[in-house]
């Protein structure tokens, strides 16, 4: 590679915003988002580091993506959907999350980003976005998309998570989405998980998604809003589980499986009982409390969802249509997981995809290319 080839993709792989205290990364095959996740987890600034993906398949190969963040750094956002515009090749972003997919084709996990250190008080957040997770495969969960922030909240939006397997994990983890806070928010809205299956050597089944924490706030929220999982093979297996104190506020889901609130299970001190207000879900099953206090239980059912067997959209004879608590605590999205207006008619659904009369379904990606 010449220097003027090198100094080109440098230029595409890291794009400085006027703003200094943004980084800004396009990336567009695999070997740029390893060396944009390997910049910012050497960095030591104070920088919002933004990696955007443009619209293809990224595959892991027979290694995940992963970053280990320290020092001072900011915020961390990882998002997807990114096309050329009139400045560069990651201008103008679409928002649905099957444009832009992360393969592990069942050889790796596939989405792991971690912070363990900060500097002073600074609380930087972590952000995932219109992203589609598949395929991954470890013997310990979790798979499809780790988070862990020691210091700040975490944020996940539109997200596509399944095919993920763990058959046979030392950690009891979630197997598609393990989201790990210390003493601040957590969120997870409007994304679309099923077909992943996880089993502890024990032997009984990690729920696709799990919430849990690395210290102790009764004051945080933890919002799962809007959001269809499933769980496979069957609804038997756990779909969501969160473990700590704070406020679990689960809004508009559609939850195929079982459900658990627990206290927590950090050792980090005496934990205070979790409050959830549990409102307008779609449930498999009665959720399993334990030392969880029910503060608000309204709005629930337990009917068949109807869901589309291909998109696990709901279908136009869905009971789950026009039926959610509008404005819920913590706010949604605007767009659902494929892009389309999140309210659509007279109020809004539950679950992670509004219908749309006719529905509407953007093009979906295969390989590098589209349908």
């Amino acid at each position: 590679m010449n220097r003027f080839t090198t100094a080109a993709l440098a230029a595409l792989l890291l794009l400085v915003a006027a703003d200094a205290r943004a980084a800004l990364y396009c990336v567009d095959n695999e070997a740029q988002l390893r060396a944009a996740l390997a910049t910012i987890g050497s960095s030591f600034d104070t920088s919002v580091h933004e990696i955007r993906l443009t619209q293809r398949v990224f595959f892991t190969g027979t290694q995940g993506f992963a970053v280990q963040v320290s020092g001072p750094t900011g915020d961390t956002v990882i998002s997807g959907g990114w096309s050329a515009g009139a400045s560069s090749a990651c201008d103008v972003q679409t928002v649905d999350a099957r444009l832009t997919v992360l393969d592990a084709q069942g050889t790796s996990s596939v989405l792991s980003v971690r912070r363990n250190s900060v500097s002073g008080a600074a609380t930087p957040l972590i952000r995932v976005a219109n992203l589609t997770l598949r395929n991954g495969n470890a013997e310990s969960a979790p798979v499809g998309l780790n988070l862990a922030n020691s210091f700040g909240s975490i944020e996940v939006d539109n997200v596509i998570a399944h095919g993920h397997r763990a058959v046979a994990s030392q950690f009891i983890q979630g197997v598609a989405i393990h989201l790990d806070s210390s003493s601040n928010d957590i969120s997870l809205r409007n994304s679309l998980i099923y077909d992943n299956v996880g089993n502890f050597i024990g032997g009984f089944p990690l729920s696709s998604v799990l919430f849990t924490s690395l210290s102790l706030n009764s004051n945080r929220n933890w919002y799962v809003t809007n959001n269809t999982i499933v769980a496979a093979p069957s609804q038997a297996d756990s779909a969501l589980r969160i473990q700590s104190d704070g406020n679990f506020w689960v809004i508009n889901n559609v939850l195929r499986g079982a459900v658990a609130y627990t206290s927590s299970i950090t050792g980090a001190g005496a934990a205070v009982d979790p409050l959830v207000r549990q409102l307008f879900n779609n449930l498999a099953s009665t959720p399993l409390t334990d030392r969880a206090t029910l503060e608000l239980n309204q709005g629930n059912s337990f009917v068949e969802p109807e869901l589309d067997p291909i998109t696990r959209a709901l279908l136009p004879s869905s009971p789950l249509v026009n039926a959610g608590l509008g404005a819920p605590p913590g706010g949604v999205p605007a767009l659902d997981a494929f892009g389309q207006p999140r309210v659509f008619g007279i109020f809004i659904d539950i679950g992670a995809i509004e219908l749309q009369q006719p529905p509407v379904l953007p093009v979906r990606i295969f390989g590098n290319g589209f349908e």
